[in-house]
Parts: structure tokens; sequence; C-alpha cells
């Protein structure tokens, strides 16, 4: 099904829209500028971080605690032993010898879709055309129904089980003992087959006696999985497994806790498998640079859509005829881009200005040189001719 709705906005509401946009982007500037900053800040204390944990972590052996390490940077590798089965409290299906059972829940919904055109007219209005269409698909999060631009014959029922993840309370490694959050990240998932038997029993728990039964490894809830109806659910689980895994941290008596470096930051590092140190601390290093750049172009794309909202404005005012509305936009989103990019390296090479300052220098002089050679090739542009 779908429907079509309609808006128009006028001139003057657009210029209004425009203003609040304006004040929204000086806030997002802030924001992106504070971001871009500590980021470089986080980047620098992480990397130094690393380098010293790399310059003082001891191999330990896992199969017996030394208490001369205690206190210390300790890399180890060990089997992984859960001290005792995972079970999901819901459902009452259970694992043994993972690290955690993770329990997906989907719904047969209605899902709404949404697609918008928008037209300029002159005069400075605009006509917003919206189309809605909907369908029913297998959805893991509620879709709220009441919501919808049309419910008439598109209720949802209630999303009744929501997914979760149980982890074991704690496992061993050789004679270290550690919480099965501080594991899981790195466990690999697997599918946990359910039988009719454990569909049976899980049923009954949920309250749905003899309702559930075992459809492709799933628990199902409706009367034909071939032909689903809106409400029919279907439940998933997936052991989370870590047969062996690799650790530095901080030795605490039979714990392993988080390492604190002198400049604050702490150091608890994870591999599946069995991992030498050196090789887990390079890969840090290579996850912090990732992080650092993804972060930057965030905060630079942050600059431009801040910039953009501020200069919007003119382009509103111009939309009184739509051509020349589209030009100004044109050359605002041009402008934009550009000091997006200006003050972002300039934020950037400040933020590195204590630990790196020739990178500094060097990133500061690039941005000027930038400024300089755009404004030369506008002043040696050809002025308008005079009417």
């Amino acid at each position: 099904m779908t429907v079509v709705t309609r808006t128009s906005t006028s001139w003057f509401s657009r210029l209004g829209g425009a203003i609040t946009g304006a004040i929204f982007g000086f806030i997002l500037l802030i924001v992106a500028i504070v971001a871009l900053f500590w980021n470089e800040g986080r980047s620098v204390a992480t990397y130094e971080s690393l380098v010293e944990g790399q310059s003082i972590v001891v191999a330990a052996d896992a199969s017996r605690i030394d208490p001369a390490l205690d206190g210390k940077l300790v890399h180890l590798e060990s089997a992984v032993a859960p001290v005792a089965d995972v079970v999901d409290p819901d459902t009452g299906i259970s694992a043994s010898g993972v690290i955690g059972l993770a329990r997906k829940v989907e719904m047969y919904q209605w899902v709404e879709e949404k697609s918008s055109t928008t037209e300029k007219k002159l005069g400075g209005g605009e006509e917003t055309v919206t189309t809605y269409t909907y369908s029913r698909e297998w959805s893991g999060d509620a879709q709220d129904s009441s919501k919808f631009q049309e419910t008439t014959g598109h209720e949802n029922p209630e999303f009744w089980l929501p997914s979760t993840e149980t982890l074991v309370a704690t496992a061993k490694l050789g004679a270290f003992t550690v919480e099965g959050s501080q594991i899981a990240s790195v466990g690999a998932r697997e599918a946990l087959p359910i039988t009719n038997e454990t569909a049976a029993k899980a049923s009954e728990a949920l309250g749905y006696p003899g309702e559930g039964r075992a459809v492709m490894q799933a628990l199902y809830f409706g009367a034909d999985e071939k032909a689903p109806e809106v409400g029919d659910t279907r439940i998933r689980f997936e052991k989370i497994v870590l047969p062996e895994v690799s650790i530095v941290a901080r030795q605490n008596g039979d714990r392993l806790t988080e390492y604190t470096t002198e400049n604050g930051y702490t150091l608890f590092l994870l591999a599946a498998g069995r991992e030498t140190s050196d090789k887990m601390f390079a890969d840090s290093q290579t996850e912090n640079v990732i992080l650092t750049w993804v972060i930057r172009v965030a905060g630079i794309f942050g600059l431009f859509i801040g910039f953009a909202l501020i200069f919007r404005i003119f382009g509103v005012i111009g939309d009184v005829i739509p051509f020349i509305g589209s030009l100004i936009g044109f050359g605002t989103g041009l402008i934009s881009f550009l000091l997006a990019i200006v003050v972002g390296v300039t934020v950037i090479a400040i933020g590195w200005f204590a630990a790196r300052p020739l990178l500094s220098i060097g990133l500061i002089a690039g941005v000027a040189a930038i400024v300089f050679a755009f404004t030369r090739y506008a002043r040696k542009q050809p002025a308008a001719p005079q009417a």
C-alpha cells in the first residue's frame, strides 16, 4: 500500500527555519571543533600509553601465579574454561563451555518507508511530496505502528520479547580468573540449533506451552512459517565461544585488571587465540590510527554541515527566484566545504602542537598556503561588466 501527502511551506516559514538552522549550525561548529581537538589529544595519549606499555610488559605463565609480577603489566596466553553453563533467563535455553549466549528476536511486522521530493516555487515557497510505502517484513526492532502516517490496516502487536545477551559470570585462564564481560568482545559467534525438545521447554518457560516449535534452527511462534502473519515471532540463539585468549593487563592477585599508564590512560588488550604482546600492541596502534581518522572525518563533516546551515539563509533569500537560490546554494556549499577543511585541519594541527610541533607547523603552513592561493585566484577573476 502507498500513501502520498503534499506539504507546502511559505517563504517566511522557510526563512524562520533557516534562522533556526543557523543557530544549530553555530552549536554544531563548536561541538565539531571541541571533538576534533579532543580527538587529537586522545590519539596522542593513546599512542604514548601503548608505547609505554610495550616497553614494560612482562610475559607471564598462565598456569601459575607469580607474586613477583603482582601489580605489573603482564602478557599471557591461555585456554579459556568457563566455570558454569550460560542460561538464557527467559527461555531456559542453555549452552556449556561458552562465554555467552546471544538471543536475537525478530517479529513479522508492518514496516513503513518514506521518501520525499521537494520542489521550489516562484516566490520562495516549497512543496514537498512524501510517499509512504507499507510492507510486511521480519524485523528485530519494534515498529511502532501508532506513529505511522496511515495506521488503519497496519497495526502491529506489541514486541513481546527483547533481544539480549547473557554472559558467564567468570572463566578460568589457567590459574587466573576473569569475568565473562572482560573477554566476551573477542569471542566468535556460532549458531545454537533449537531442537523440538528445547523448543517445548522454552515455550513453556515463556508462558506459551505448546505454541513454540523448532523451525530452521530457531524457536518459532506462529501458525505457518512458510506464510507468516503479522505478529509471528522467531528467536535465534548464538553461542559466544572463545577457546583461547591472549591478554595484556595488570596482574592483581589471581585477577587481571586494567593497567594505568603514567599519562592516566588504561591498558587492557585482548586477542582471540594465542598472539604475542608485540602483535597485540601493533594491532592496538593500528586501531588507534583508524579511530583517529574516523573521528577526524566525522568532525570535518560536522563542520561542513554547520557552515552549510549558517549560510543556508542566503540561499533561502535567493529562492524568491528559484534559479538564483540554486546558484547561491551551490556557492555557499563550496564555501562551506573549503571552510570545513581549513578550520578542521587548523584545529587538528593545534591539537598536535604539544606532541608534534613540526608536523603542526607544517599543517598550519599548508592551510595558510591554500587560503592564500584561493584568495589570489579570486582577486584575479575579471570584474563583472558595468551596465
